[in-house]
C-alpha cells in the first residue's frame, strides 16, 4: 500500500511513479512542456513570467522544466533569484547573492576557530583537574 498515494497536482488518488503524479496530469505536464518549449524556440530570451502570460502555463511547470535541465543554454531563459529577486538563468541565487552567503560562512568559521583557539588556550592553563577536587 506504500505506493498508492495522491497526486501533488490534482490532488486523484493514484499509484505513485517516478513522474511524481498521475497519468492525467503527466499527459498534461507534457503537453505544457511542448508548448513552453515551442515558445521558448521563438523567444529565446523570455522570462518565466512572459512565458506563463504568453503560454498559459503554470509558473510551477516552467521552474520545473527549469530545474529538470530543459533549456539549453542557448534558450536563456530568466526567473527571479530566490533571495533577492533579481532575474538569472541558472541556479537558485544570484552571483551577489552566492557571494554575500559564502562570506557569511568563511566569516562564521572563522569566528566558530577564534572561539576553539581561545578555549583551548583557557583549559591548557587551568592546572591538573585533580588538584582542583581537592581544595
Amino acid at each position: 500500500m506504500n505506493n498508492v498515494g495522491n497526486c501533488p497536482e490534482c490532488g486523484k488518488l493514484c499509484i505513485k511513479t517516478a513522474a511524481g503524479m498521475c497519468p492525467d496530469c503527466y499527459r498534461l505536464e507534457q503537453e505544457n512542456e511542448e508548448v513552453v518549449a515551442s515558445y521558448v524556440r521563438d523567444n529565446p530570451k523570455s522570462s518565466v513570467e512572459e512565458i506563463h502570460e504568453a503560454t498559459g502555463v503554470k509558473e510551477k511547470t516552467i521552474f520545473r522544466m527549469i530545474k529538470n535541465g530543459r533549456f539549453m543554454d542557448e534558450f536563456q531563459v530568466t526567473y527571479p533569484c530566490e533571495k533577492c529577486g533579481t532575474d538569472i538563468v541558472r541556479g537558485r541565487l544570484c552571483e551577489e547573492c552566492n557571494h554575500r552567503i559564502l562570506k557569511d560562512i568563511q566569516d562564521s568559521q572563522a569566528k566558530r576557530e577564534a572561539i576553539q583557539v581561545k578555549e583551548k588556550k583557557d583549559v591548557a592553563g587551568k592546572g591538573m583537574y585533580t588538584k582542583n577536587m581537592t581544595r
